[in-house]
């Protein structure tokens, strides 16, 4: 994209906003967190973290604090009923919005947040931590009367704020905003993440001591890990993708046709996650505990999967009901409790014992393909173990799990948070091009090599009698067959028509048409309409040129 030099808001101003909203996403962060652990020491005394509170609980209490909670958080959210119809949190607001957020609805969504969290619920701290961070990083812009690209990229510095202040991960925060909410990495937008997120990262460390959130063991002469085996748990991870995501989907699509107010279901979500805490206490909370214990402990194979499915039932549970709060801590523990099942596999397998990293491993390959950002999930956790010699293998690990997804054809956890309203996938009719070669089936060797020869396109497109895209020819398959065939008045071979060619739908998002476009090897894909009747076709550099236009900051 090319920046606009005549902005009255240059760059030394765009990158010392930037840095002044490091530091206030890094005091919402830690404002938060400091709530949430005061109110859970003033409840339940100082016992340590959510599993520690579960397991020092009666059991009637261990269910009844989650119900209670929920129905708590389910009330405040009653107070703002858009919410629940459109929610505009921070993702839609940098991807797609005007660079906004609503003071009030962010405040209760984090009140209601707190309520869920501190109860037990089953699910991270890091959303409501984020989205504070990113108000807060909306202040400078607010004040400064802004236009609507710079406080958009302000907010999206908040984010990356939040993410390095919550986890100790800098440049992972910065990675975390560009691979998932705007899905590009550019020097116009990483350089001010980089520096909102390098503030974060020093006030937090003015306030807190400086270490890893993750500790790991001293390391084996070995290496903890095997090559071909942690590229197998990749492979595992991303197998399971899929179905950890629709296990949420369905959980959400449950409780969104149970005729009961959101209040009620929260509180049965509540219930749900009470229930299985009476199972284990590790289903209470983001999971982060527990992570830090399979790091230096080695777990009985069973505890390991009964501590996995009661975890993914409840965290299901928990965010079909409603609770506000974040997927990404819960996607960590169920990837390190995959790890070290994994690594029980190995040892019997090898009869040498899984070391820490199958977990680190784990970890990152789960998170890789539930989010389909590699780099960020590399990064991630190295910045949280600080472990240079985990590199390799999470670099294994994060390859084969996000070329497994990608094979399967699974979208992104976060796909759902990402913008799709009307105006955005409206936008990509306004660039489609009108004139478009094709021609209709059946259509003979002679027309389409005309076609060809005047377009000089890579592929013809191929229309049923009403217009309806079928498929498209490519240009090399078809001068190998005219090299074989004589009667050019011959009609094409349907084998010659390939039917699974790639289409942008005409109400695709913008991030969804650059998607496809970017897993397309051409410069043009055609746009079909809800009836899937060809309206034109769509040139790369006129959606790179229309996302510039959004993302113009200098």
């Amino acid at each position: 994209m090319t920046p606009h030099r005549s902005s009255p808001f240059g760059l030394p101003l765009l990158l010392a906003a930037a840095s002044l909203t490091g530091c206030l996403g890094a005091l919402a962060t830690h404002g938060f967190r400091l709530l949430l652990d005061g109110a859970s020491r003033w409840l339940f005394g100082d016992n340590g973290g959510p599993v520690q509170v579960a397991g020092a609980l009666s059991p009637g209490l261990r269910v009844l604090t989650p119900v209670i909670g929920g129905i708590a958080a389910g009330w405040i959210l009653q107070q703002l009923p858009q919410i629940r119809q459109h929610t505009s949190d921070y993702m839609e607001s940098i991807a797609l919005g005007d660079g906004r957020l609503s003071l009030r609805a962010t405040l209760l969504r984090a009140a209601s947040s707190a309520m869920s969290i501190v109860s037990g619920s089953s699910i991270g701290r890091e959303g409501s931590m984020i989205q504070l961070a990113a108000l807060a990083g909306s202040l400078p812009a607010a004040l400064a009367r802004l236009g609507t690209a710079h406080r958009r990229l302000l907010l999206a510095c908040g984010a990356a704020a939040g993410v390095s202040a919550a986890y100790n991960t800098p440049v992972a925060g910065a990675l975390f905003v560009s691979e998932i909410i705007l899905r590009s990495v550019t020097i116009e937008t990483l350089g001010p993440l980089l520096l909102a997120a390098a503030g974060a990262q020093l006030t937090s460390a003015c306030l807190f001591a400086d270490a890893a959130i993750y500790q790991l063991p001293p390391l084996t002469a070995q290496g903890d890990s095997s090559g071909l085996g942690v590229a197998l748990l990749g492979i595992v991870a991303g197998l399971l993708t899929p179905g950890f995501q629709r296990l949420l989907h369905r959980s959400k699509a449950i409780f969104g046709q149970l005729p009961l107010p959101l209040w009620l279901k929260l509180g049965l979500g509540g219930a749900f996650v009470g229930g299985l805490s009476l199972l284990t206490p590790h289903v209470w909370g983001n999971g982060y505990s527990t992570v830090g214990q399979l790091l230096h402990t080695a777990w009985p194979l069973g505890l390991l999967l009964g501590v996995l499915t009661c975890k993914l039932l409840a965290t299901a549970a928990a965010t079909g009901s409603g609770a506000v709060g974040g997927i990404f801590t819960p996607t960590l523990f169920v990837g390190a409790v995959l790890g070290a099942v994994c690594g029980h596999a190995i040892t019997g397998l090898t009869g040498q014992p899984a070391g820490p990293l199958w977990v680190v491993a784990g970890m990152g390959a789960f998170l890789a393909a539930a989010t389909q950002a590699p780099l960020m999930a590399i990064i991630m956790l190295l910045e949280m173990t600080r472990t240079p010699g985990a590199v390799v293998p999470l670099m294994l690990a994060v390859a084969t799990a996000h070329l497994t997804v990608r094979l399967l054809g699974c979208r992104s956890i976060y796909a759902h948070a990402l913008p799709k309203g009307e105006k955005d996938r409206h936008a990509v009719l306004d660039i489609v091009q009108k004139n478009t070669p094709h021609l209709p089936y059946p259509a003979s060797l002679r027309q389409l090599a005309d076609t060809f020869a005047h377009w000089r396109w890579q592929h013809v497109y191929i229309t049923d009698s009403r217009r309806g895209f079928m498929g498209a020819v490519p240009i090399h398959e078809f001068h190998a067959l005219q090299r074989q065939e004589s009667d050019p008045d011959r009609r094409i071979p349907d084998a010659l028509i390939r039917l699974d060619f790639p289409r942008v739908s005409a109400d695709m998002s913008l991030a969804e048409s650059l998607e496809l476009m970017t897993t397309h090897h051409g410069e043009r894909l055609p746009v079909v309409g809800a009836q899937g009747e060809l309206l034109g076709h769509l040139r790369k550099n006129d959606l790179l040129k229309l996302l510039g236009t959004r993302w113009s900051f200098l």
